[in-house]
């Protein structure tokens, strides 16, 4: 395969092919965790609030173990990753068929099977980004746009997997379908990047001859940029508010999604209609991550203010439905709602991202995020279950849920006044890195590192900026 001839066009659209079905296998597993909770509080009579650790421990997984996943993708690439990720799908799915317990059930179905589709998700986010350049919006937008088709056919499909086979059997099938990752992985050629840096490895390897300690050099000067990195993004008042925001949104959304089933059944709604629920939710949010999209291109809307009155109106749209939420029609309309003012947001997260800390840090800042908003996500499921159970009513729990939203749409009002102060001090990080780096290698005296760490530097920013433009 030429350097060049793949970008863009040709096996490029086959890459994007496979890459979208990981990511609606992602979002079938993701979106219908409700429903299935719904059965294993029904089966195994745990109580409300332990059941939730079952789903609040994959959402968390997913999401914590980002930027670990992140790196193993780098350095065993997306092929590979893809394949690891099928293969723990189908372990984690089998293991919960088997699991007799609510803690058997943490471990595999929360666990592993989280831990697969983290590496599932970051293969095929990069591979995509290594195959387009000119195209890399469009395809992105496409990408991202099979989270939706997995949240519209996720949920129905687990209900009536549940009604056919039970819940063993569901879980079977489950990890069946996130098995294909494999054949997708496997349709995953290397791609022109991950080629080069394997031949760069390669003659590296040839030419030098102390290979443990120019790896540990080099690895060790790298880690010391990561840590600067991070240490740079947390110093950055304004992220961090827009980290804390997104965090404090995916608290209350988490609660929200994990418990819908079970508080539209507490109204009267059958099983089969509750789930139909999330086909309703993945059709608008479909819509509005599109919308989100050409709205964030657009130079006349500032993205904060859409991120800010979006999420403000989902809580609110949240609370009111605890009052108007007796008859299914009511319940379609507001899922619908709460998929349109969600969608938005999550489409604005690289726009926003790239402005607070510039393109060059946009994957530290991913990483950042990811960390705060898993522990939010494992923490919010649980949080609603106790609150069910002090005050006996699912209103309660969604009034929380929505007051949540609210907040986080309100933490987003000072970043427009601290992002100026925080962008006067990214002037001067250049300047900074300048000094800093060469101290670091002047450090190490040995030859072979001194000529490895500038190229291992320059190929782990590329992956890292090529990676973030599509996350």
């Amino acid at each position: 395969m030429s350097t060049n001839g793949s970008i863009d066009r040709g096996y490029a659209w086959v890459i994007l092919t496979v890459s979208w079905l990981q990511v609606v296998i992602a979002g079938m597993l993701y979106y219908s965790t409700g429903v299935i909770i719904t059965a294993v509080l029904e089966e195994m009579e745990e109580g409300v609030v332990k059941t939730s650790w079952v789903g609040s421990s994959l959402l968390g997984t997913v999401m914590l173990t980002g930027p670990i996943t992140s790196s193993l993708v780098n350095l065993l690439g997306c092929r590979l990753s893809s394949i690891i990720g099928g293969i723990l799908i189908l372990a984690g799915m089998v293991g919960a068929s088997f699991a007799n317990s609510i803690n058997m059930l943490i471990a595999s179905y929360g666990v592993v099977v989280g831990l697969g589709m983290s590496f599932m998700e970051t293969a095929a986010i990069v591979i995509t980004g290594h195959y387009f350049v000119k195209y890399r919006p469009l395809a992105a937008g496409i990408q991202t746009s099979g989270a939706g088709w997995g949240m519209l056919i996720g949920a129905p499909l687990v209900r009536l997997l549940l009604d056919t086979f039970g819940l063993s059997g569901m879980f079977l099938i489950l990890g069946s379908v996130g098995a294909n990752s494999c054949v997708c992985g496997m349709l995953m050629r290397p791609s022109p990047f991950e080629n080069q840096r394997s031949s760069t490895s390669d003659n590296i390897l040839q030419e030098e001859h102390n290979t443990n300690r120019q790896i540990v050099s080099c690895f060790f000067y790298r880690f010391r940029e990561i840590i600067y990195e991070f240490g740079q993004i947390l110093s950055n008042v304004s992220f961090l508010l827009y980290a804390i925001s997104f965090a404090t949104w995916g608290f209350g959304e988490s609660a929200f999604q994990i418990h819908l089933p079970n508080y539209v059944e507490s109204k009267g709604t059958s099983q089969q209609r509750s789930a139909m629920l999330f086909t309703a939710m993945g059709i608008s949010s479909m819509i509005a991550r599109v919308l989100g999209g050409f709205a964030a291109n657009d130079p006349a809307i500032d993205s904060l203010i859409l991120h800010l009155g979006t999420v403000g109106v989902a809580g609110v749209v949240i609370m009111v439905f605890t009052l108007f939420s007796d008859t299914y029609l009511q319940q379609v309309i507001f899922s619908c709602l709460y998929g349109i003012y969600t969608g938005g947001p999550i489409a604005l997260f690289n726009p926003i991202t790239a402005d607070l800390v510039g393109v060059k840090r946009l994957a530290t800042g991913y990483g950042v995020k990811n960390l705060f908003v898993g522990l939010s996500l494992l923490l919010g499921p649980p949080f609603a279950g106790m609150v069910l159970d002090v005050s006996g009513s699912y209103d309660v729990s969604y009034l929380c849920s929505g007051a949540s939203l609210v907040v986080a749409s309100l933490l987003s009002i000072p970043i427009a006044a601290l992002k100026k102060t925080d962008q006067i001090k990214q002037h001067t990080e250049a300047d900074i890195e300048m000094t800093v780096n060469p101290v670091s290698i002047e450090d190490d005296k040995d030859e072979t590192s001194a000529k490895l760490e500038p190229l291992l530097t320059r190929r782990l920013d590329s992956v890292g900026e090529k990676s973030a433009d599509t996350a």
